[in-house]
């Protein structure tokens, strides 16, 4: 079963400097008001300029230079300290819109629900689903016992009202890895088809290279040995010890399909497919009924399928 995170939407607003395009204002203030406006103030100082250093480029025989390569160092103390003289400009240069930044914001917050919810799904006896909580940023996925056989829409209203249930388990809490790394990324969600593992993909760098986890749902427990870099989607096997993940090379291309059972280290996962050809991705998916697992090859132009038995591991 898959779960992709939950996303506050977005709001834009536009402002026009033009007096044309706003109607409900009387003509005689409002052409004052853009009189004044049609001149942003001045910032209060130059905008900062990087230092230059000399650095010569050469790839695939062409040469450039590349004064601000040093840049790439994030290390670098003269990085941090520009990168702070541009927040100081950007300051500088919009304070007379501080108040209108806030009253924007604080309407775009009014218009979003506190929470934000996904109906629960029911999946053999459990219903999972997921909801950002009040005052926080990332969701989290939750899941409770189905003890009554009800309506799909009495399911759902008793989902906003059982965040207390004692039956509710928590599976996992992006909130909390954030806090944790102080970034966080899950890339994908896979529980087992017993119920008792979840495999998801975690980046904490926002490189957008992804790890592999293994979390056990009746300990809470992480199995240190499930942890495999550069995973990217997954799948699980019937038998529901042997999972399969697409690994991405240096470019990060999922090009290699491998299986590994659980407990065992990663050394010792079998080689299912691989896509020598640099031009195609690699993609996994299982069916509806679990039955099958499909190993995609797809480029821009074509795609291949094949059909693997996810059951086949038990032999």
């Amino acid at each position: 079963m898959a779960f992709r995170a939950l996303r506050h939407s977005n709001t834009t607003l536009t402002l026009t400097r033009s007096c044309r395009s706003i109607i409900f204002v009387p003509s005689s203030s409002f052409s004052s008001v853009c009189r004044r406006r049609s001149h942003p103030p001045a910032p209060p100082q130059a905008p900062p300029s990087p230092k230059k250093v000399p650095f010569t480029v050469s790839v695939h025989g062409k040469t450039w230079q590349d004064p601000y390569h040093w840049m790439s160092n994030t290390n670098d103390p003269h990085l941090l300290e520009h990168l702070s003289c541009e927040n100081d400009y950007a300051d500088g240069f919009m304070a007379d819109t501080v108040k209108l930044r806030s009253v924007l914001s604080s309407e775009m917050k009014a218009r979003l629900p506190p929470t934000v919810s996904t109906p629960p799904e029911r999946w053999g006896p459990w219903l999972y689903y997921q909801y950002i909580p009040e005052g926080k940023e990332y969701p989290v996925l939750c899941r409770r016992m189905e003890t009554e056989r009800t309506g799909w829409l009495t399911n759902f209203f008793l989902h906003y009202g059982m965040t207390t249930s004692k039956r509710e388990g928590i599976l996992l809490d992006w909130n909390e890895l954030a806090e944790k790394y102080g970034y966080v990324n899950v890339g994908t969600c896979r529980v087992s088809p017993d119920h008792n593992y979840l495999a998801y993909t975690l980046d904490i760098s926002g490189g957008e290279r992804f790890t592999l986890q293994v979390k056990d749902l009746r300990s809470g427990l992480i199995d240190p040995k499930s942890e495999v870099d550069g995973a990217v989607s997954l799948a699980w096997a019937q038998d529901a010890s042997s999972l399969f993940y697409t690994l991405s090379d240096e470019n990060q291309r999922p090009y290699r399909v491998l299986c590994r059972k659980l407990g065992y280290d990663h050394v010792d996962d079998l080689p299912v497919f691989t896509e020598n050809n640099s031009s195609f991705c690699v993609d996994i998916t299982s069916t509806k009924d679990g039955k099958f697992i499909t190993v995609n090859s797809n480029s821009r132009t074509s795609s291949e399928e094949g059909i693997y038995l996810s059951y086949f591991m038990r032999t």
